[in-house]
């Protein structure tokens, strides 16, 4: 089930799915595969083993259209922006390296922002033959992810201590904490 939501504020809708059994193989051909899928719509394509979640994605572009329109975005394009709060780095570079798809991706994590709730959904559709096997699980914060995702964000046993609620919950709280806080460091 594709996640959607409108950004409050913002004449965006953002829609964030997942796919399974995704051959990824050369990044630039797989991004122009999707890219040809879904012509002039804007998305960012995550691994979605270094995510936690689809509200960590759904506040990262949140965060990234706030930063982007009010002119305090550090890259040059929205989706780049969404990158670096949902990676929680203001490096471009260390981005793309910590969330970013690589060769390697089997779990892809897409975001799509529309200007409509129905173009956003409409592109799941449409791109859904070229990623691979829709499968929101792989959003899902469990087993070895967990492990990896404590590490890759720097999350500790303690904070995650001082939050209420299921561990998995307090990790995307935690994780998305860390992205609005990006605009701070800046």
């Amino acid at each position: 089930m594709v996640h959607t939501a409108e950004l409050q504020g913002a004449d965006w809708f953002v829609s964030i799915g997942g796919f399974r059994d995704v051959s990824v193989g050369d990044v630039d051909s797989f991004i122009s595969r999707v890219r040809e899928a879904i012509p002039d719509i804007r998305f960012q394509a995550f691994d979605a083993d270094k995510v936690a979640g689809w509200r960590h994605l759904f506040f990262a572009a949140v965060n990234a259209v706030e930063a982007f329109e009010g002119g305090r975005g550090i890259s040059r394009s929205l989706e780049v922006e969404v990158l670096l709060y949902a990676s929680c780095r203001d490096q471009i570079s260390q981005a793309f390296e910590i969330v970013g798809v690589s060769e390697r991706t089997a779990r892809v994590a897409l975001l799509v922002l529309g200007e409509s709730r129905e173009e956003a959904e409409g592109a799941f559709t449409d791109v859904s033959g070229v990623i691979g096997v829709p499968d929101d699980s792989v959003l899902d914060v469990s087993g070895a992810k967990w492990d990896e995702l404590k590490t890759v964000f720097g999350v500790s046993d303690k904070e995650l201590g001082a939050v209420r609620g299921p561990a998995e919950e307090a990790l995307t709280k935690l994780i998305v904490e860390r992205g609005a806080l990006l605009s701070l460091r800046r």
